[in-house]
C-alpha cells in the first residue's frame, strides 16, 4: 500500500484483538481529549501514554512516523506565526527592511502547546491507521453510518494524492534534464507555474474519471461494504478510553496529586 496516504496493513497479518470501528472511536475521544487541554504535563502524559500503546501493539514506527512528519509540516507552516500575532510579553524583536516584528511570549507558549498537541494527533491517528487493512477502514466508515459519497472521495484522495506528487516529482525531473537549473528567474517561474497548473489539470482530469467508473460499478447504489461489528475485547479499549477521561475531566478523583 505504498501507493496510499495512509500506512495501511495490506499483506500483513492485522493484530485483530480490537475491531477497527472500536479503534477509530477510541482514537478520536483521545485525540479530543489531547485537543482540550492546556496543562503541559498532562499532554506528555498522554503523548507518553499513545507511544506506550504504540510499543505494546508493535506498531510499524518507521512509515508511521515518517507520514506524520509530512503532516507536521502542514501544522509548523501556519503555527509559526503565532507566537508574532498574540500576547503582551514582548521576548525578542526581529528588526527588517521592511519593519520590525516582535515575538512574544504568550504567543511562542500558544505555538509550542498547539504543535504539541497537533502532533500527538496526527501521530495517534496515522498509528491506529497503521493496524488496519484498507478493506476493515472502509467498513468501519460504513459502520459508523458515513455516508457512501464521502467514503468515496476519501478513497480517491487517500489513492491520488501521493499519485499527484509522484507525477509532480517525475515532471520536475523532466524539466532539470533539460536544463531548467541553468535558465534565468523569469524562465524558472513560468516553469513552476506550468508545472503547478498542468498537475492540478490532471489531477482534475483523473479524479472525474475514477469517479465516473465507480458509479458505473454501482457507487453509491448496489455497491454497499461490509460493516464490521464490534467485538468483546472492545469494551476494554474503550472502557480504559473512558476511565482516562473521567480522570482528566475530574469526575473520578485520583488518590495521589499527579499534577
Amino acid at each position: 500500500m505504498n501507493d496510499f496516504l495512509l500506512p495501511f496493513v495490506e499483506g500483513r497479518k492485522a493484530s485483530g484483538v480490537f475491531s477497527p470501528k472500536a479503534m477509530i472511536i477510541a482514537s478520536v475521544a483521545t485525540a479530543i481529549l489531547v485537543s482540550i487541554q492546556t496543562n503541559l504535563r498532562i499532554v506528555l502524559l498522554l503523548g507518553f501514554l499513545i507511544v506506550a500503546c504504540g510499543v505494546a501493539s508493535r506498531t510499524r514506527w518507521r512509515p508511521v512516523i515518517s507520514l506524520a512528519a509530512r503532516f507536521e509540516v502542514l501544522v509548523l507552516f501556519w503555527v509559526v506565526m503565532v507566537p508574532f500575532m498574540y500576547g503582551s510579553t514582548v521576548l525578542a524583536t526581529i528588526s527588517l527592511p521592511f519593519g520590525r516584528f516582535q515575538i512574544y511570549l504568550e504567543g511562542l507558549t500558544l505555538g509550542f502547546m498547539l504543535t504539541l498537541r497537533m502532533s500527538l494527533i496526527v501521530l495517534l491517528f496515522v498509528g491506529t491507521l497503521s493496524h488496519m487493512a484498507l478493506s476493515d477502514f472502509v467498513g468501519a466508515m460504513y459502520g459508523l453510518r458515513l455516508p457512501m459519497p464521502v467514503i468515496g472521495s476519501l478513497l480517491i484522495m487517500l489513492r491520488y494524492v501521493p499519485q499527484l506528487v509522484n507525477e509532480r516529482r517525475v515532471m520536475h525531473e523532466s524539466q532539470l534534464l533539460r536544463g531548467l537549473g541553468g535558465a534565468a528567474r523569469s524562465v524558472q517561474i513560468r516553469s513552476v507555474g506550468f508545472l503547478i497548473g498542468t498537475t492540478i489539470d490532471r489531477g482534475f482530469d483523473r479524479s472525474t474519471v475514477v469517479y465516473d467508473s465507480m458509479v458505473l460499478r454501482g457507487l453509491g447504489k448496489q455497491f454497499r461494504p461490509s460493516g464490521t461489528g464490534f467485538h468483546r475485547s472492545d469494551t476494554l479499549l474503550l472502557g480504559v478510553v473512558l476511565l482516562l477521561a473521567s480522570i482528566l475531566c475530574g469526575i473520578l478523583p485520583i488518590p495521589v496529586q499527579v499534577f
